[in-house]
Formats: structure tokens, C-alpha cells, sequence
């Protein structure tokens, strides 16, 4: 007998086929499968596409259990998702839950504590016996998720385009966000996709539209000049340089700036003060989070899940130190959903349900 674990987000769904020994069987990844960004008829064929290298080779009528961590699970159509999962030959009813869960079992076997997520988004929540009881945040970029990769995105532009228009541009932070920002507008219209041509390409100094693929900088042709440095470091005129950047984000989706969160992490363990004041505030945002769903003085174990708390970096560190509490960091979670699955199907008790959470954890 088998039991599977699928981790479904908004960028990959990845699922794991277990043995009641916790032997990998099979595993397969696909493309996101969060209803709420895809849809549930694009997400319920991306999940499909992750279960078919894990079930090879496997009769699936022998799956004696399924948990399916998802995000965005409010938005799943169960009907259609119940019919994919019958077109896959699957026999047992999968537990469909939020991501929260599993993001804690990802981190640790025991039965109660708390879970902190930063990635693109950020959210805590309270687990009592393996299910939320208390959230806090998770209230999207516009008016939440406080921490997060987002924040700290933007945080950088906002720190780069005030100093560049104040004539600074010695700061790494400042000079990092510009040539990702640049790199990025070379990257536009190689493919043709220069973000100046739509409604949200307007010159912000006085609402005339830039035309004719002329830069804001001084007239050079193409976004970033002909040697596609924009016209060099130091840039002549700060405050057009930062112009730049407000177009460029104006142009693009808000989400995007999550991926100048790294810089910020870069710049910092490089001493940036612009950068070390964004980390810390970010980390005292995100330890606020925690605070609103843990009881002080709580010894239960915290798991840090996301990309801005898994990677090693000054985040991180000011998290952990600011929670004053121990920390586990959140593993791989289509595992973590193979073994609350197992825990159910085999009707493991806590001691062989610990060992078994080593095992697989361990080996994912």
C-alpha cells in the first residue's frame, strides 16, 4: 500500500508516492496548480501532470491515502478536481487542505505550534493538532503580507529611487536594484515586449508619453543606450535614472519586485545601511506576525517556511534571533504531505509517526 503528498503552489506542483515505510516510490513536478492564480481547470491538469511520474509503474488503486497541501484552496471547483483525480486511476478520497498545515509538518512531527511563510507572500498561523487555528496576515501585497519577499522588493526600489533622486548613487543597494532594473529593460525589448509602448509607460515628471523607443535619460536610443549601460555608473542625472525605475515597476506587474528581494539580503551581508534597515524592519514586521497568533512564552516549536526564511541570510538570522523561541526550518512539503497521509492511512501512533517524519524528511 501507498500514500501520496502533493505540494501545490502557484509556481510548481510536485507530488510524492510513499511506501508505509516511507521508501520514495515515485515523484513528479509540474507546472502550479493554485486554483486562485490558474484556475481550477488549468491547475486540476497541472496537478494531473505531476501525478502521472509519481503513480509509474504503480497500480493506483493501491493508494491508500492521499493530503494535497494547496494554496489558494478556496478558490477549487471540487468537482472538477474530483474528476482529474478519477482520471488518474485513484481510488482513495485526498484530504485537500490549505498550505499552512503541511508547511508545518514540514518542519517538525510535533502536533502543535506555529508556522511563519515568507516567500512572495507572508502569513502565520497558530497549528493545533495539525490544522490552523488562528492566521495572521496573508493579506495579499496591497494591503498586507508585511515581510515578505514583496515587501522587500519594493522596500529596495523605494530606497533606490530616493536616493537617486537625490543625487546618491554610491549605496550597493542603490546601484544593485538599477542594474537589475536595467538588465531587465535590455531583457523587455529583446523580446519585444517593451513595457513603454502601454497607458502605464508615461513619463511621470509631466505625463507625456515616451516615444519612439527614446530613453528618459538624454535621448539615446533603446532603454538602456547602445552599450546597454544607460550611459554608465554614476549616472549622469540621478533623478532621471530614477524615473527610470518608477516606469519600469509602473509597467510591470507589483509582484515582480519580489525578485529584487535578494539584493536586499546581498547589500546587507555586504554592510549597505540602506539595506540593513530594511532587513531589520522586515524582520520585526514578520516576528509582529508570529506575535499575533503565540502566546508569550510559548516553547512550542516555530517552522520557517519560504524562501525569504529557508535561504540562509540576514532575514533569517533577524527572525530567528527576534523570535527568541526555537525554530525549525520547513523542508521539502510534497514529503510533509506524504506523512500526515501516512500517519492517517497506517494509523501510525506518535512514536512510529516521529521516526517516520525523520525518515522522510530526511531522504526528500
Amino acid at each position: 500500500m501507498y500514500v501520496l503528498g502533493l505540494d501545490v503552489g502557484g509556481t510548481s506542483s510536485r507530488a510524492l508516492l510513499i511506501d508505509a515505510s516511507g521508501r520514495r516510490i515515485g515523484y513528479g513536478k509540474a507546472a502550479g496548480g493554485n486554483p486562485a492564480a490558474h484556475g481550477t481547470g488549468t491547475a486540476a491538469a497541472n496537478i494531473r501532470r505531476a501525478l502521472e511520474p509519481a503513480l509509474l509503474g504503480v497500480d493506483p488503486a493501491e493508494v491508500a491515502g492521499a493530503v494535497i497541501g494547496m494554496a489558494g484552496v478556496g478558490a477549487l471547483d471540487r468537482a472538477v478536481f474530483d474528476r482529474m483525480w478519477a482520471s488518474a486511476g485513484l481510488r482513495c478520497v485526498p484530504a485537500v487542505a490549505g498550505d499552512l498545515g503541511v508547511a508545518f509538518a514540514a518542519g517538525t512531527a510535533e502536533p502543535r505550534g506555529t508556522v511563519l511563510i515568507a516567500g512572495t507572500g507572508a502569513i502565520a498561523a497558530r497549528i493545533e493538532d495539525g490544522e490552523p487555528t488562528a492566521v495572521s496576515d496573508g493579506l495579499g501585497w496591497l494591503l498586507g503580507d508585511q515581510g515578505s519577499g514583496f515587501w522587500l522588493g519594493r522596500e529596495a526600489a523605494r530606497a533606490a529611487v530616493r536616493a537617486l533622486s537625490r543625487g546618491e548613487s554610491d549605496g550597493m543597494l542603490t546601484r544593485l536594484v538599477a542594474e537589475e532594473i536595467r538588465d531587465s529593460d535590455n531583457r523587455d525589448v529583446r523580446d519585444g515586449h517593451d513595457v513603454r509602448d502601454g497607458q502605464d509607460s508615461r513619463d511621470v515628471r509631466d505625463g507625456r508619453d515616451v516615444k519612439d523607443g527614446r530613453d528618459i535619460h538624454d535621448g539615446q536610443d533603446g532603454p538602456s543606450g547602445r552599450d546597454g549601460r544607460a550611459g554608465g555608473w554614476p549616472p549622469v542625472d540621478g533623478r532621471a535614472e530614477a524615473i527610470r525605475l518608477v516606469v519600469h515597476a509602473q509597467g510591470h506587474s507589483p509582484l515582480e519586485l519580489a525578485r529584487l528581494a535578494p539584493l536586499v539580503s546581498r547589500a546587507a551581508a555586504a554592510g549597505d545601511p540602506d539595506a540593513l534597515k530594511i532587513v531589520a524592519t522586515a524582520a520585526g514586521l514578520l516576528c509582529a506576525t508570529v506575535a499575533e497568533v503565540r502566546q508569550e512564552g510559548e516553547d512550542t516549536p516555530i517552522v520557517l517556511a519560504g524562501s525569504v526564511l529557508t535561504s540562509e541570510g540576514p532575514v533569517c538570522s533577524a527572525v530567528r534571533d527576534g523570535l527568541g523561541a526555537p525554530t525549525a526550518l520547513a523542508g521539502d512539503g510534497a514529503a510533509a504531505a506524504a506523512w500526515l497521509a501516512a500517519k492517517e492511512a497506517f494509523g501510525l501512533d506518535r512514536e512510529a509517526a516521529a521516526r517516520l517524519h525523520r525518515r522522510i524528511l530526511r531522504e526528500a
